[in-house]
């Protein structure tokens, strides 16, 4: 599978935000697009998500238009608050697969459920309200709900920014765990090189100054940090 984004333009009130945007993320891999705050990042994402119509351009999936909102494609956000309160964590997933796939039963939502959470080390946490949770452990619930709904294309919007040093090292192993179940291509946008530097496979710069990709790099190139640092450096 190949998510591809082709040739983007985006603006608002007249104000160019993208431009001739293109690159393709296949199936296992995270692309991780970083740049400084009011690049684009966001925009991109929501475009990618088909909460956005482009201008110009067009999201596919395997070479087919994807243009809105569908099940392939899971957005996280940023903010902690992605569970319904009056849920507990395991409900929060078992809600999610049975509006996703209803042909499931009970018995099966709730095993999967659990086997998902499981798998994010939070099989103790199960039966907890998400006001009973940290933030670190919210986020990770959150990759847990993604797993379970098994996507061909996971969207983060700088969902490790606020964690602690220690919250943000389990949510990035969660992330690892998730994407290693499902196979799914991973889009993380982010201007921590922290994140950047732990889960990309490729990244590329956006910069706000010329409204596209200024660089692209696979994560295992030499001085790699050293130089998105200095692109991403005002």
């Amino acid at each position: 599978m190949i998510l591809a984004a082709e040739h983007l333009y985006q603006s608002f009130d007249g104000q160019p935000v993208l431009k001739d945007l293109s690159f393709t993320v296949e199936s296992g891999e995270t692309l991780v697009i970083a740049g400084r705050s009011g690049c684009g990042k966001t925009t991109l994402l929501r475009i990618l998500a088909g909460f956005l119509p482009p201008d110009q351009g067009r999201i596919t999936l395997d070479g087919e238009p994807s243009p809105r909102p569908d099940q392939d494609k899971l957005m996280v956000f940023q903010s902690f608050d992605q569970l319904f309160p009056w849920f507990t964590l395991r409900g929060n997933i078992q809600y999610a697969l049975k509006k996703a796939r209803p042909a499931l039963k009970k018995h099966e939502t709730r095993e999967l459920a659990i086997g998902c959470l499981h798998e994010m080390g939070l099989q103790d946490a199960q039966e907890k309200y998400p006001y009973q949770l940290s933030g670190g452990m919210k986020q990770r619930g959150a990759l847990a709900r993604a797993m379970a709904l098994s996507p061909k294309v996971l969207l983060l919007d700088e969902p490790f920014s606020s964690l602690d040093v220690h919250s943000r090292e389990n949510a990035h192993q969660s992330l690892q765990t998730l994407k290693e179940a499902t196979g799914a291509a991973v889009v993380l946008v982010t201007h921590d090189l922290q994140d950047a530097a732990a889960l990309a496979t490729r990244i590329a710069v956006l910069q706000a100054e010329t409204h596209g990709i200024v660089a692209e790099m696979d994560n295992d190139s030499p001085d790699v940090t050293l130089r998105l640092r200095e692109l991403l450096t005002d």
